[in-house]
C-alpha cells in the first residue's frame, strides 16, 4: 500500500489543475505531504534538494505534466532518470491527450506510467481515489505500479 510518509510532487504549469489535484489527493491521502512545482526547473530543484528545498525528503511519487514551458515533462524525466540520487522516485506522466507517441516517449524516457490529465473536478477525485489504491513495491522503484481496477486512464 501507500508508504506511511508519502511525499508527492505535482508538476504542472496550470495552477488551477495543480490546486484541484492537490485538493483531491489531500481528501483521500490525508497523511500525504503534497507539494507543487509550476515548472520543470523548479521540479528538478525540489527533487535534488537544491536551494530552499535543502534538507527536504525526496518525493516518493511525482505527477508530471508532459507539456511544460521551457523544460518539458519528458526532459525533466530524462534528467531525473540520469541522477543516481533519484533512482527510487516513481514518475507518472500526465497529458490532456494521451497518444501512443506520448506513451512511447514516456517509456523511452523512463516513466512509470502515463495517465490522462483530469478535465473535470469529478475526474480529479476519481484519479485521487485510484492513486490512493495504488500499490508500490516496498523498495520503491523496480516493480511496476499496480493500479486498482477502475482506473481507465492508466496505460
Amino acid at each position: 500500500m501507500i508508504p506511511p510518509e508519502l511525499h508527492i510532487l505535482i508538476v504542472d504549469d496550470n495552477r488551477g489543475d495543480a490546486v484541484l489535484l492537490t485538493r483531491a489527493l489531500k481528501s483521500v491521502l490525508r497523511e500525504a505531504v503534497i507539494e507543487t512545482a509550476p515548472s520543470g526547473e523548479q521540479a528538478l530543484q525540489r527533487l535534488r534538494g537544491e536551494g530552499e528545498y535543502s534538507g527536504k525528503p525526496v518525493p516518493v511519487l511525482v505527477l508530471l505534466d508532459c507539456h511544460l514551458p521551457r523544460l518539458s515533462g519528458f526532459q525533466v524525466l530524462e534528467k531525473v532518470r540520469t541522477d543516481p540520487a533519484l533512482t527510487q522516485v516513481r514518475i507518472l506522466l500526465m497529458s490532456g491527450l494521451v497518444t501512443p507517441e506520448h506513451v512511447a516517449e514516456g517509456e523511452r524516457c523512463g516513466s512509470d506510467g502515463h495517465i490522462e490529465k483530469p478535465d473535470t473536478p469529478h475526474a480529479f477525485d476519481d484519479l485521487a481515489q485510484a492513486l490512493r489504491g495504488l500499490t508500490m513495491d516496498a523498495s520503491g522503484r523496480g516493480a511496476p505500479f499496480r493500479f486498482p481496477d477502475g482506473l481507465p486512464n492508466s496505460l
